[in-house]
C-alpha cells in the first residue's frame, strides 16, 4: 500500500495554506486544504483500488466515506485495535471542508473565516498524517 505522498509534499501544501492564512486570504486557505484533501484521497483510493461511486470523484465528502469504510472493513479484517471516533473525525472534518470550499465566496471575509481556515489547515495535516502513519 504505497501512498506516493510523503512528508515534504504534505509540509509544502500545509506551508501554503500557513502563508494564505497569514495574508488574511482566508477563502484561498480553506481551498487549498479541500485540493490537499482531494488530491491524497484521490491517490489513496487508487492505490489500494477503493471502489468509488463515479460521481465522488472530485468530491472530497464522498471521497473520505470511501475510505472510512474501506478502513473500517480493513482494520476488522486484520483484527487491528482502532479508534470509531477517528474514522467519524474524518468524514466529518472533510465534510466540512468541502462544503466550505464550495459556499466561500470572494468577497467574504469575517472573522469567523480566519477560524475556519485554521480549522482546515490543521484537521487537513492530522488527516493525511494519520492515514501516512497507517499506510504509508
Amino acid at each position: 500500500m504505497a501512498i506516493h505522498w510523503n512528508t515534504e509534499k504534505l509540509n509544502k501544501y500545509l506551508s501554503r495554506i500557513d502563508g494564505a492564512i497569514a495574508e488574511g486570504r482566508y477563502n484561498l486557505a480553506v481551498r487549498l486544504a479541500n485540493r490537499c484533501l482531494r488530491q491524497y484521497y484521490r491517490e489513496f483510493i487508487n492505490t489500494n483500488n477503493i471502489p468509488t461511486e463515479p460521481m465522488s470523484a472530485e468530491n472530497v465528502r464522498l471521497m473520505a466515506l470511501s475510505i472510512v469504510r474501506y478502513l473500517n472493513s480493513y482494520f476488522r479484517k486484520y483484527e487491528i485495535p482502532y479508534s470509531e471516533r477517528r474514522l467519524v473525525f474524518i468524514s466529518l472534518a472533510s465534510n466540512i471542508i468541502f462544503l466550505a470550499s464550495v459556499n466561500m465566496s470572494e468577497e467574504r471575509s469575517y472573522p469567523t473565516d480566519k477560524a475556519l481556515a485554521t480549522y482546515a489547515r490543521d484537521n487537513v495535516s492530522s488527516i493525511i498524517g494519520y492515514l501516512m502513519r497507517y499506510f504509508s
